[in-house]
Order: structure tokens, then sequence, then C-alpha cells
């Protein structure tokens, strides 16, 4: 190892949990395939990484460090079935626990410790094969024993490591897959061999992937690093990162490509989830206040864009709050939103809910869409809400403003709308007055 990690894990204090469920976790499975390391030797690693790692998640600590610290994992020959895998779900499980640390920090330290820790396995892995090679070359008789034992060594790496692995040649028929890589994606390795690595195209690969591969094949680079969906057998999608190198010959021609293959499908969901409600209403679904300024100041980087938007409040919405209660209003504003949402199905238009009754629609380009708008939102509210038994009507006021972007300003264009909105509820209130007066 590079490091010396000191003692035993803790007795007690703030990392003492974490040392446990990590000694645990690691125990429970295939542990050391290459050098055997004791137990209490496993656990003083363990601690001191634990120690390392929870310190530079509350002081904010390069992501770099993290990296190195998953490095000394591998470095240290944690090799075995799922060690990645387990490694990462206890520490995901410790940062969920620990309150001080925010999400978005947990799942960068958690990505960067998964990089340092592919990066060194795959140098680790590399630089056994390599060692293969040389041996080969300048010891094929008095080391043929040796020999034999390094690619022992090297297939059960290969073939029980918890990473996908695979060899394919330059034509990009697939040589070898270990079982991980297999598993992965619902196949036999035996399965897997007898396909070509385009057959594992999916629709949501980037379009630069292929040309990146092919510049691996070229001998253009020596490795790539990106991010791939694979097709699963069963129809579904499987999320990876992806190390590709390529192997050359004893000349220095491109021989084979040894690709490394991480199962990323859970973090992505959860990045994607994190993303949406950060930009969505958790009640109606729509777009929130921080998505629809991200959107409105967008729509004002080109100054010869007219801008359009449309501001709408629903009539007396406390008095259904008081009257019917909470649940009814909500489900009231999630009815609302999917009506305001009907009217607003023009190229790059979005409805945002921005306060507890009020939603604005946005129109970039617009020209006499935010008058169609308005006209569909006041149609839209002359039917009743069916909510929970009871039949509600409810109207809504409605504000619009327009203008070219190079005349006017994001923040004036929505208060031009708001200022709208509130003469539309006064007039309203003054028909409701007279009416009920005559």
């Amino acid at each position: 190892m590079a490091s010396d990690p000191g003692g035993g894990p803790e007795q007690g204090g703030p990392h003492a949990e974490l040392i446990e469920e990590w000694v645990a976790a690691l125990g429970s499975g295939a542990r050391d395939h290459v050098v055997p390391m004791s137990r209490d030797e496993a656990i003083a690693l363990l601690a001191w990484l634990a120690r390392r790692i929870d310190t530079a998640a509350r002081t904010g600590e390069s992501a770099e460090m993290v990296a190195e610290l998953g490095a000394e994992l591998a470095r240290a020959h944690f090799v075995g079935d799922e060690v990645l895998g387990r490694s990462i779900s206890v520490l995901d499980a410790h940062f969920a626990r620990a309150d001080a640390i925010p999400a978005a920090r947990a799942a960068e330290l958690l990505g960067a410790f998964t990089t340092g820790y592919v990066r060194a396995f795959r140098q680790w892995l590399l630089a056994e094969q390599e060692s293969v090679r040389a041996a080969e070359m300048t010891a094929r008789l008095h080391m043929r024993e040796q020999l034999r034992a390094s690619e022992a060594r090297f297939r059960a790496v290969f073939a029980q490591a918890g990473i996908g692995t695979g060899l394919s040649d330059m034509t990009g028929r697939i040589i070898e897959v270990n079982a991980a890589f297999a598993h992965m994606l619902g196949y036999s390795p035996a399965e897997m061999c007898a396909l070509e690595v385009t057959d594992l195209d999916h629709p949501d690969d980037d379009p630069g992937m292929w040309p990146l591969y092919a510049s691996v094949l070229r001998g253009d680079v020596e490795n790539v690093q990106l991010e791939k969906a694979y097709p699963h057998r069963d129809g579904r999608t499987v999320w990876t990162n992806i190390n590709v190198s390529l192997i050359r010959d004893d000349r220095g021609d491109p021989r084979y490509t040894l690709i490394l293959v991480e199962d990323i499908s859970e973090r992505r969901a959860l990045r994607e989830r994190l993303h949406y409600r950060a930009h969505h209403d958790q009640l109606t679904g729509l777009a929130n206040r921080t998505r629809f300024f991200d959107a409105l100041t967008a729509a004002f980087t080109d100054p010869d864009s007219r801008i359009g938007l449309c501001y709408v409040d629903l009539d007396h919405f406390k008095v259904v709050n008081d009257t019917f209660g909470h649940a009814v209003g909500d489900e009231l504003l999630v009815q609302a939103a999917a009506r305001l949402n009907s009217c607003a199905d023009g190229f790059g238009q979005l409805v945002a809910r921005i306060g507890g009754d009020e939603f604005v629609v946005l129109v970039p380009n617009s020209t006499a869409d935010v008058d169609d708008i308005a006209r569909c939102v006041r149609r839209a509210f002359t039917h009743p809400f069916e909510v929970h038994g009871h039949r509600l009507t409810v109207t809504a006021s409605v504000g619009i403003a327009e203008e070219y972007a190079a005349h006017t300003t994001a923040d004036d264009l929505l208060q031009a709308a708001d200022y709208s909105m509130y003469w539309a509820k006064a007039a309203g209130e003054r028909r409701r007055t007279d009416t009920a007066a005559g």
C-alpha cells in the first residue's frame, strides 16, 4: 500500500459505524484473490479510508483526494467480487445519514471514489497483462511456470472481478467477457462472445461515442472513458461508465481493446431524480421558479426575440382552502395545472408554478401566441372542477405582456405581466360587484 493506515478501528467515535459496516460488507464476499491480507490489516486500512473520506466530505477537500482513496483500495488488491459495489453502498448509506453532507456533495465524492478505484484497477490489470507479454518475450523457456502463474492470476481477476471486463479484437468481435459483464446485460459469457461490439449500441448513446471508439481502434489514442447506455437482454437500459484501452502487440500495432464496465444505473437514476426535483414543482409537476427563470433568462439571449408572458392567478383560491381544506385545494391546483398545460403546446412554451395559486406561461419568439393562450386559459376555467366529490367553479385572472428582448428586461417583462393580471383581477371584481348590485 502507498500509505500506512495506522491503527485499528476506533472504539466509538464519529467513524465507528461506517468502519463497522464497511468491514462487514467486504467480509461477507470474496476479498482478495492476489495478495493475502490479514483481517487486522484489512480493518486498519478501511478505518483509515473511512476517516479520510468522512473528513473530506465535511471539510470540502477536493474530489481528487477522494479519488486517490478509491485508488488505495484497489492498490491494496481489494478486487474481489462486488468489492466496489458494496463499498459504494456503505458510503452512500453513511452520507445519507449525515445531515451536514449535501446530496450533491455526496454524489460527487462517490463518483470520485469510483473513478479512482476503476483507474487504479485498470492500471493494475494492464500492468499484469504487460508482465505476461514481457515474460513471454524475455524468458519463454526458463519462465514458463512463472508465465503460467501470471496468466492464472490475470484470468482469476478477469473472471472474478466485480467490475465488468471484456476483450475484443480490432474488427469489433467480442473475444472474451467475464461473468460480471455478461450478468450485467442478462447474457452468459458464451452468448456475449457470439456478438459484435456494435450489437450493443443504444439509441441513447452519445453521437460522439463511436468516433472515439474508432480512434482507439486506429491507435490514435490509448484509452477513452465515457458514459454509455447498454441494452439489457430483457429490454431495459443499463447505464454504465466504461474505460476502453488499447492493447498493442510486440510490434506496437493495435491488437485488442480491453473494456472495464461499471453499472451506474442507480446512481444515474438518483441524479435524474434530484435534477427533476430541483426544477419541478412537487405538487403539480410543472416547472418551478428556478426552471422558469432559467428559461426566461435563456430567452433573453437573443435580442431580436419577441418574448411573451401570460400571468395567471386563481380567483378566491383561499376560500376553497378555508372551506374544503388543503387536500381539496391541492387537488384543485393539480387539475388547474393540467388545464394550463393543455393551453401551451407550442414549441419552447413553458408553464410554471411560481407561487401558491400563481402560474406563468413563457412564450419565446411570440407573435400572437400570448393572446391565444390567454383566451384558451379563460375558456378552460369556465368549466367546473370535480374535486373529491365537490363541484367547484373557480375562475382565473389572466395578465399578458410581450416585448422584444432588446427593449426590456426579464424583471420588467414579468412585472408588466403581473400588473396586467392584477388589472384583470380588479376588473373582474368590479364586474361581479356590479352584477350582484343589479
